[in-house]
């Protein structure tokens, strides 16, 4: 289904742990280069700047074009509407184009492609479709943005179709009895959830390990939503607008109050106890959305003080535990990271054992010069040689 070269991606991933491997000193140079050499990714991916460069030129040649051919036509709205599907289909075919002949990965070209056809085949239906209701709306983005993440696997896209799925569900919502609604936030809530859980089980699938970008930033997504689904001011304020309550669920706002404050602080609790960064990070930065929620409802302190008070605490914690991680605890430290303690998850060794010193060529014969000794170490490495 995807579009790039499954042999490339996989070559691709390979090469990055083992850069990674040699980043954090558990592989030597050659080793690095006979893994690169023994995996070939024929892939043009341009630096940064070229990207960006080739990424706008992309953009300016396919407007000009579009809009020569809308000042030519300079007809009525159905000659747009065809112009806007048809653009958005040569855009299509163009990114089609270029991913499996010129084998353009993440170069720019085909990121401006998806992007403007998935624009303009919506932009084209939206006009083609009289009055395009929110629900149908909602479906036409998470069409086109699945089938681009299905078959491009782009995050934003990923993402994109997530909220997309949301807000059809929230405007189902909005049609239905006062009952469906009062419920709501707890049914985005267990979406949430079973999109989390959709997620890690496809995560762990090999025949997924492509997607698992698209499946990390859903992830993400999921914690969000679920936050945000019993967070007392977006319950309160949203809900409100869009079902015309002014106490929108105010008769248990107790519940909605702790979820607001309890959900950052568990989700900190399980990357601590689970070493997950995904929660670690959407911990700490919903954190920042509870603070914002309490003092728009409590307001304590003037914005100057709080802000003073609230950057000497970060400043006094944060130099609290880099003197408490100095010795390592819990798996935690203040030491710089080395991705030599991800090997485990990168399972590097095994492509190290196979691949550098596995060739076609017979094994030379073991030699008896080596010699034991010279290390200063009590352990496996304890003083820094062996």
């Amino acid at each position: 289904m995807i579009a790039y070269n499954r042999t490339s991606l996989d070559n691709l991933y390979i090469r990055d742990q083992a850069k990674e491997a040699f980043a954090a000193g558990c592989i030597s140079g050659e080793e690095n280069t006979k893994i690169g050499a023994a995996h070939p990714v024929n892939f043009y991916t341009p630096n940064y700047f070229i990207c960006v460069g080739l990424f706008f030129l992309t953009v300016v040649i396919a407007t000009c074009s579009l809009g020569l051919f809308m000042l030519v036509s300079a007809g009525s709205s159905d000659s747009y509407t065809f112009l806007l599907i048809f653009f958005g289909l040569v855009s299509y075919g163009a990114l089609e184009y270029v991913v499996h002949k010129r084998r353009h990965f993440r170069s720019g070209v085909d990121y401006a492609l998806l992007w403007m056809s998935a624009g303009l085949l919506y932009a084209g239906l939206f006009l083609a479709v009289n009055n395009m209701s929110t629900i149908t709306q909602c479906i036409t983005v998470f069409a086109i943005s699945i089938l681009f993440t299905l078959r491009f696997a782009n995050n934003i896209m990923a993402m994109l179709a997530y909220t997309a799925l949301l807000a059809f569900i929230t405007h189902i919502a909005v049609e239905m009895n006062r009952a469906i609604q009062l419920i709501m936030p707890f049914i985005i809530m267990a979406v949430s959830v079973a999109t989390w859980l959709l997620s890690v089980r496809l995560y762990k699938q090999e025949r997924c390990r492509h997607y698992r970008q698209c499946l990390t930033s859903i992830k993400v997504a999921a914690l969000t939503s679920f936050y945000l689904a019993g967070n007392y001011f977006v319950v309160r304020e949203l809900g409100s607008y869009m079902f015309g309550s002014a106490q929108y669920a105010g008769g248990i706002s107790w519940l909605f109050w702790i979820l607001t404050v309890a959900t950052p602080l568990l989700y900190i609790y399980q990357g601590v106890r689970k070493k997950d960064s995904i929660f670690l990070w959407t911990g700490l930065a919903l954190i920042a959305a509870t603070v914002y929620t309490i003092r728009y409802y409590y307001s304590v302190l003037p914005i100057e003080w709080a802000l003073i008070l609230g950057g000497i605490a970060m400043i006094t914690i944060a130099y609290g535990l880099i003197r408490y991680l100095k010795t390592p605890r819990h798996g935690f430290t203040s030491l710089e990271s080395s991705s030599k303690h991800l090997m485990e998850k990168l399972n590097i060794e095994s492509l190290v054992i196979a691949e550098t010193f596995a060739g076609p060529t017979a094994a030379p014969a073991p030699s008896n010069d080596f010699q034991f000794g010279g290390g200063s170490g009590g352990g496996a490495g304890a003083g820094g040689q062996y």
